[in-house]
């Protein structure tokens, strides 16, 4: 009633301000058709179209309000489109709201207007993007629900969708049951072998990725320097796995040579199976494979491991170390390894200088508290009890896991 208001003041305005304009020459309008013709003033046309055009609007506002033999209904075709138009528009907007993080409204909107769009697969992924994100599992399931049903051919995307949202929410045995059946329904799928590639590091299941592996490549899905990481990573798990009393030394050597070059110089693989030799009691082997290794590259890891290694001729461990600290003088996980060579060669005053040394170079908190209780067990056993005790103090205080706080006798 108020822009009906509006529009009859808007339209008298116009007809004064003609009035204004043209009453002096009002000007001359003749239509002639046939036999017949009229003849009017220029004013008197204009302000006759005006009531028309108002007479025309009044007359289909009426229609649209009595809606005669249902010409207006929501499901007519004049209807249909104005809440399509609409209907796009809203969901457009939760789309926005989505991408900004208001998960309620977004999932208000996208769903509430995705049977007037023309593509409701759409509306409902989206939504359950947001019920996703806020938590709400049935929802989001219920609109991958609606979208398989409404998608108009097969569509394994939206499996690997319900697949990724699974690990997501930690739902890990879900989520690998519907990759499975996906690898086998639509076999080759990059995303779904990367799911699943990932699934498998994060349980480490090593035996179903080195099935898993060939089908990575083919497909491209890693590249050379993964495939070759996942290797050392299937490999070093084959060594772990290996005891005295599932194979012992002889499946250790076996695996050992059967592995390919490339990954046996990766270090995490060389430092599981020097870790295998020495709990072997390979002690020859575990010199042997320290010292090819640094031939090619350094690594104070597999330094810190030759520390551990009980030769039968502990000399020949510690002039190589001490061969290595003339190209790297300052290096404190040398230091302490060599510290341990001493021991073994029964040189006292040699390993507390290198001991000591490793506390003066050393910027790593861990292998502070090593050297600190090394030095204080060897200064134990040389009578220097109070300083022993110092230095024990000082390895706990520098432990990761520092000790509770725990009653003890007085």
């Amino acid at each position: 009633m108020i822009r009906i208001f509006i529009y009859s003041l808007f339209a008298l305005g116009v007809g004064a301000w003609l009035y204004i304009v043209l009453g002096d020459n009002p000007g001359y309008v003749l239509i002639s058709f046939g036999t017949w013709s009229v003849e009017t003033t220029l004013v008197a046309m204009v302000l006759f179209l005006l009531a028309g055009f108002l007479l025309a609007y009044g007359f289909f506002r009426l229609l649209a309000f009595l809606n005669p033999m249902g010409i207006f209904r929501g499901n007519s075709w004049f209807g249909a489109s104005r809440r399509k138009k609409h209907a796009a528009k809203a969901s457009e907007e939760g789309l926005h709201l989505l991408l900004l993080g208001h998960w309620q409204e977004s999932y208000k909107l996208l769903v509430e207007n995705a049977g007037r769009v023309d593509n409701p697969v759409f509306n409902y992924l989206a939504a359950c993007l947001a019920a996703w994100q806020r938590g709400d599992d049935s929802s989001w399931n219920y609109c991958l629900e609606q979208a398989s049903l409404l998608s108009p051919r097969k569509n394994p995307g939206i499996k690997s969708l319900k697949a990724l949202l699974e690990y997501r929410s930690g739902k890990v045995e879900q989520s690998l049951a519907i990759l499975l059946a996906l690898d086998k329904e639509a076999p080759g799928s990059p995303y779904v072998l990367s799911l699943m590639n990932v699934i498998y590091q994060s349980v480490e299941d090593w035996e179903k990725l080195n099935a898993l592996l060939p089908s990575l490549e083919k497909h491209k899905v890693i590249n050379s320097e993964e495939v070759l990481r996942l290797k050392e990573k299937i490999a070093a798990s084959s060594l772990m796995h290996i005891t005295l009393q599932n194979g012992g030394v002889s499946a250790l050597l076996r695996k050992w040579e059967g592995t390919d070059k490339k990954v046996r110089k990766g270090e995490d693989i060389t430092l599981v199976y020097l870790e295998k030799l020495i709990e072997f009691s390979q002690d020859e082997e575990a010199l042997s494979v320290v010292s090819g290794f640094l031939k090619q590259q350094w690594s104070d890891k597999i330094i810190l491991k030759a520390g551990y290694i009980d030769s039968p001729d502990p000399g020949r461990l510690l002039v190589l170390l001490e061969k290595w600290l003339k190209a790297r003088p300052n290096n404190s996980t040398l230091m302490l390894s060599l510290g341990r060579a001493s021991l073994r060669n029964r040189l006292w005053g040699k390993a507390r200088e290198y001991f000591e040394n490793t506390l003066k170079f050393s910027k790593s908190t861990a292998l502070s508290a090593e050297a600190n209780a090394e030095l204080a067990r060897l200064l134990d056993h040389m009578g220097e009890h109070e300083q022993s005790a110092n230095l024990y103090g000082k390895a706990m205080a520098q432990l990761d896991h520092r000790l509770p706080e725990l009653p003890m006798p007085e």
